[in-house]
């Protein structure tokens, strides 16, 4: 069994192949602005860009004032806030806009921001709109931006080693990957019926009220059908159709990006169908609590699960089974004939254990997040696309939302046609 920081040690070797150079000296600095400042930039990327010196942070915007609030002491020093983001765009100081606003807001941003010569980092997944992911890639194309899509587990060391497990051969032929994402949106124990949590003091999921102070509700909805004010709208956005895709695209955007990297996935899956239900809660223009989503692929077919069990990513071979997620991996033999002939198996089972990744507003050069960063560092320099460049986070994005779309469609197939997708008939 092999701890992080021995492996990262080990690992520390293929880091320059990775795209991950040294730290930059401080003098060389690229200005950064934030456009939303949630929990997600709170915790994770304004730390990051902070610690890495390549960077500087200038700016931050956010449409709830209380999160700004938040967010300048973290960043320290001078920052300027706003409740616009084009107030971040029209900065020609800026080079570099990191996007961490709900989804239905990331593509609209993207392009702006690459219009006004931006390069940006944009948090995962690309959009709640399959038309829109596609829109991301054409103008980050048309002029030129690096864009790199928070998807940082392909910076992640550990998630290096388990693909090159799988490069080797030992698998045999991949035919079946199964992703896991447990609890969808079902309540815990905290929760009603409605779907009120701690954080909303048992709030119904359809309680309506003015915006608290502070909060640019017009904004905030942007292209978005528009809604009264719900706390759960606010806080819980994700598992609205209005502005995202629930868990389906939160971490199993994550979750199916494996599998398309480790396969050499280039484009969408062929097709996806839901099977679905409102279990835990009535059904109402939320995501469901309970999903299962299969794909088609050229070569072998995939499966979305809200099951609980562990989160991760199992690729099933001919010759052995892969399970990875952020804890480390496991590679182990499939129970074929060998155990009744009496026959050794084709290899050990091996595990790796990865325990001690950086906690929430902690950063670090060796962080999954970290080298992401880096890597973003380094191409902003090079002008070359990243390691998670918007065409590949578009195309690991897209066949989450086939998957919302035939939700949203009773089930039926949707097909993808090469430039967008459809539901069958």
């Amino acid at each position: 069994m092999e701890n992080r920081r021995s492996f990262l040690t080990r690992a520390a070797l293929g880091v320059a192949a990775a795209g991950v150079p040294s730290a930059p000296a401080a003098s060389d600095q690229f200005v950064v602005g934030f456009i939303g400042t949630g929990i997600r930039a709170n915790a994770s990327l304004i730390p990051q860009f902070k610690f890495n010196p390549g960077f500087r942070v200038a700016a931050l915007c956010d449409v709830y004032k209380p999160n700004l609030d938040e967010a300048a002491p973290r960043v320290g020093g001078k920052v300027d806030t706003y409740g616009d983001y084009r107030r971040v765009l029209d900065r020609k100081d800026i080079d570099v806009v990191v996007i961490a606003t709900p989804d239905h807001w990331h593509v609209p941003m993207l392009i702006e921001a690459c219009e006004a010569g931006k390069d940006v980092y944009l948090e995962k997944p690309v959009s709640n709109d399959i038309d829109m992911c596609l829109k991301g890639i054409a103008a980050a194309r048309k002029y030129n931006r690096v864009v790199q899509v928070g998807l940082m587990q392909r910076s992640s060391a550990p998630f290096m080693e388990a693909y090159k497990e799988v490069q080797s051969g030992i698998l045999g032929k991949v035919r079946h990957v199964v992703v896991i994402n447990p609890g969808g949106s079902a309540p815990r124990r905290n929760q009603n019926a409605a779907g009120g949590g701690a954080q909303g003091g048992g709030r119904a999921a359809a309680e309506s009220s003015d915006p608290p102070p502070g909060l640019d509700w017009e904004m905030f909805q942007g292209a978005a059908p528009r809604r009264p004010y719900s706390y759960q709208r606010q806080r819980n956005w994700r598992s609205y159709w209005d502005y995202g895709c629930g868990p389906l695209s939160d971490w199993g955007v994550h979750l199916l990006d494996i599998a398309h990297w480790y396969l050499g996935v280039t484009e969408p899956s062929r097709s996806a169908a839901a099977a679905f239900g409102w279990f835990s809660r009535p059904q109402d223009d939320r995501v469901p609590d309970t999903t299962e989503i299969s794909w088609q692929y050229p070569n072998f077919v995939a499966d979305y699960s809200s099951r609980s069990e562990v989160l991760g990513t199992y690729l099933w071979g001919d010759e052995g089974v892969l399970f990875v997620n952020r804890y480390g991996y496991t590679v182990r033999p499939v129970t074929a004939n060998w155990r009744n002939t009496g026959g050794k198996p084709p290899f050990e089972e091996k595990k790796v254990a990865l325990h001690d990744e950086p906690q929430n507003y902690q950063a670090s050069f060796e962080s999954d997040c970290g080298r992401h960063v880096m890597n973003f560092l380094s191409c902003i320099k090079s002008r070359q696309r990243p390691v998670c460049d918007i065409e590949i986070g578009a195309f690991s994005t897209i066949p989450t939302l086939m998957g919302g779309l035939s939700i949203r469609n009773g089930g039926k197939t949707v097909a993808w046609n090469g430039h967008g997708a459809a539901v069958l008939a």
